[in-house]
């Protein structure tokens, strides 16, 4: 390893003790950072530059569909090599999350491009974000298998749907929606040709299913399994309050700033993350209190503008699958029963106030309006959780007794 290779290191991991990382994550990033010295070893490289790092990643691509890296490995592998080269140019490192290249050739990243630009003025940026999602994947897949976008048929396709369909235990829904849209504009473009939407129509209704919410006792038994004595306790026993009293979903709340809470009124304003909606939520007692405490006495002394943030180095805000493994841990502690797709998620305490306020008389409108949906239709389905309202709106079924016939 040449001076100037070595002076690289040291400089990324030298940042990363001054942030306080941990020393088990230090040795993990050397050791990425010797994975990427040895290939520009291996290659004659003497300088870190942009197209080494273009080489590098082409290898741990070919590398990772040959089953030698996970994805994780080939995620953190290019986030190591990207901040030596930020090294180099800067002479520091900004830790933040740092998402991976997309991975498609120059040819399917422009059409991607293109038709991402011309649903952003058609689409909610949520659905925006999932319809791009969808077909990322898709063109992944024809890189993958060596079909050209413009020469794609009705075969392709099909394929690519038996192959992602294992992954969807929900049902294909988004993939299918998000696949007419990509088409309808390669069609409008001139780009492709085929017709897609008479192979990807809908052949019955759409089955939808009707999740649980918590009852009031397993709330209860959630909220006490909670211990709060430690950062971690405090920082979980807020965002659960927080979802409790308020409906908010999981990214709204990993994404509340401390500028959104006023603590003088006792409210919070905020733009929703799915609909880019404003909102205005009153901050009960509970909730305050408890987001009171994470930030006197568990909060880490950071920069961060966000309320809830990481516990370790880089204190930066919560990303990933948070309320999946907030949730995770605090059913098991408070004896909930769970198991894979049973809806009891962290999404089910949003479910659960939807539930509460139809159950305490609140009209619908009012509850559209607390969980910040668009229509009313979408708080409709919270009707179907309240068990002891739609018995009383049951018909009796006396007089209506089976008659036993015989078929002649």
């Amino acid at each position: 390893m040449n001076d100037e290779m070595s002076e690289l290191v040291r400089g990324v991991l030298a940042e990363a003790e001054r942030i306080g990382f941990a020393p088990a994550s230090i040795r993990y990033y050397r050791s990425c950072c010797q994975a990427v010295i040895r290939f520009c070893r291996s290659r004659g490289i003497d300088r870190l530059t942009a197209r080494a790092v273009d080489e590098f990643l082409a290898a741990m691509d070919d590398r990772s569909r040959r089953g030698e890296i996970c994805c994780a490995m080939r995620s953190t592998l290019e986030k190591t090599a990207r901040m030596m080269l930020e090294f180099q140019q800067t002479q520091a490192v900004d830790w933040r999350r740092r998402r991976p290249a997309s991975g498609l050739s120059a040819s399917t990243a422009d059409a991607l491009s293109g038709f991402t630009e011309s649903v952003q003025n058609e689409l909610a940026p949520s659905s925006v974000r999932v319809v791009v999602g969808e077909v990322r994947q898709f063109l992944r897949y024809l890189d993958r298998v060596g079909v050209a976008l413009g020469s794609v048929t009705a075969a392709d396709v099909r394929a690519f749907l038996i192959e992602l369909r294992p992954r969807h235990t929900s049902g294909m829904g988004n993939t299918v929606w998000a696949l007419k849209w990509f088409f309808r504009y390669l069609n409008e473009q001139g780009l492709v040709g085929l017709k897609v939407d008479a192979m990807l129509a809908r052949g019955g209704p759409r089955r939808t299913r009707a999740l649980p919410c918590f009852t009031p006792e397993e709330t209860g038994r959630i909220v006490a399994a909670i211990e709060t004595r430690s950062p971690h306790g405090k920082r979980d026993y807020a965002m659960v309050q927080l979802a409790l009293s308020t409906g908010l979903r999981c990214g709204d709340i990993v994404s509340l700033r401390l500028d959104e809470v006023d603590w003088h009124l006792d409210e919070i304003r905020l733009v929703q993350h799915k609909t880019s909606a404003p909102l205005t939520l009153p901050l009960s007692a509970e909730a305050g209190n408890a987001i009171a405490d994470w930030l006197l006495q568990g909060r880490p002394v950071c920069d961060a503008p966000e309320v809830f943030v990481r516990l370790r180095a880089p204190f930066t805000k919560l990303t990933g699958p948070t309320g999946a493994l907030i949730m995770s841990q605090w059913l098991a502690e408070a004896l909930v029963s769970h198991e894979a797709h049973d809806g009891k998620t962290f999404h089910a305490l949003r479910r659960t106030t939807g539930t509460r306020l139809v159950e305490s008389g609140a009209e619908l409108a009012l509850t559209a309006q607390i969980l910040g949906h668009a229509s009313v239709n979408s708080s409709r389905r919270y009707i179907a959780l309240v068990d002891e309202s739609l018995r009383e709106c049951s018909l009796p079924l006396d007089g209506l007794a089976p008659v036993l016939e015989i078929l002649r």
